[in-house]
């Protein structure tokens, strides 16, 4: 009798030692079937997603919510890191982002689904502003020219993000002549630094780098202008444009109608398109 409750007293303190270790682990078992099982937006159903907020991504999540086919929790956060922060400790089970940024989460996140509608990305400007912008696509033009553009692209992504978005074969025309921006002498660029790789702070919290950062130092080169990066929460950042209170924004604004409807949008500078996450 005391040798068969011995070995139940064991069997209890072993699954219970089971049940401790499954639990103090990275990631629970239910945490690795719900990512498993997330092969698109259509297998959502029951599930929390985040998102950065007033993003076309967040546009895409509302339109797929408002058509009733399945229902998911969406978890809206102002920065993108926070979005990431919240997959790591599991409490969401998927991202949905610019491959532009997966790109940069490639230890923490894989990339499930990917939208078959490109969204390239422009530099964004004040509507009516058509001397700027014309500059602005020349510079564009001369950094893919000058290889510049590749440079980055190869610093900054494990894949080109410009192939296919633009065929430079002569050197640009850089016409300076009806040069004006906000700030005499300065070139004043919108961005939300916080949206790695493409704008964000170093190590030592201060400096900005990034794809973005180092094509504006790029342009202010090219113009001849001091660089002054005004760094604004993303849902703000065109509402501060139309105040006027800087140049463009440079902060990997995807390309959309709409916004082609009240501002003044260069080509393509990036490709760019949505895809769905989940943990590694």
């Amino acid at each position: 009798m005391m040798k068969k409750a011995l070995c139940i007293l064991f069997a209890a303190l072993f699954a219970t030692l089971a049940l401790t270790a499954c639990d103090n682990g990275v990631e629970t078992k239910e945490t690795t079937t719900a990512a498993a099982a997330i092969a698109s937006p259509q297998d959502l159903a029951g599930k929390k997603v985040a998102v950065q907020t007033a993003t076309t991504a967040d546009e895409y999540l509302n339109d797929l919510l408002d058509k009733g086919e399945i229902n998911f929790e969406v978890l809206r956060y102002e920065k993108i890191t926070q979005c990431y922060d919240e997959l790591k400790l599991g409490r969401v089970d998927a991202i949905l982002v610019d491959e532009v940024v997966a790109a940069n989460y490639t230890d923490v996140s894989k990339i499930v689904w990917k939208n078959t509608e490109g969204e390239p990305m422009g530099i964004c400007l004040q509507k009516g502003n058509d001397d700027l912008t014309a500059i602005v696509e020349a510079m564009v033009d001369t950094c893919y020219f000058d290889g510049t553009m590749t440079a980055l692209a190869n610093k900054y992504f494990p894949y080109d993000v410009t192939e296919g978005v633009r065929t430079v074969t002569e050197k640009p025309v850089l016409d300076l002549t009806k040069l004006k921006t906000i700030t005499p002498g300065k070139l004043t660029v919108g961005m939300e630094i916080g949206y790695p790789p493409m704008e964000y702070l170093a190590e030592d919290g201060v400096t900005e780098i990034g794809f973005d950062v180092e094509l504006a130092k790029k342009f202010a080169e090219l113009t001849g202008l001091e660089l002054v990066l005004k760094n604004t929460a993303w849902d703000g950042i065109f509402a501060a444009l139309e105040k006027g209170e800087f140049d463009m924004i440079m902060s990997a604004v995807s390309i959309t109608p709409e916004r082609q409807g009240k501002y003044n949008l260069t080509e393509p500078y990036i490709s760019n398109r949505l895809v769905l996450v989940v943990p590694n």
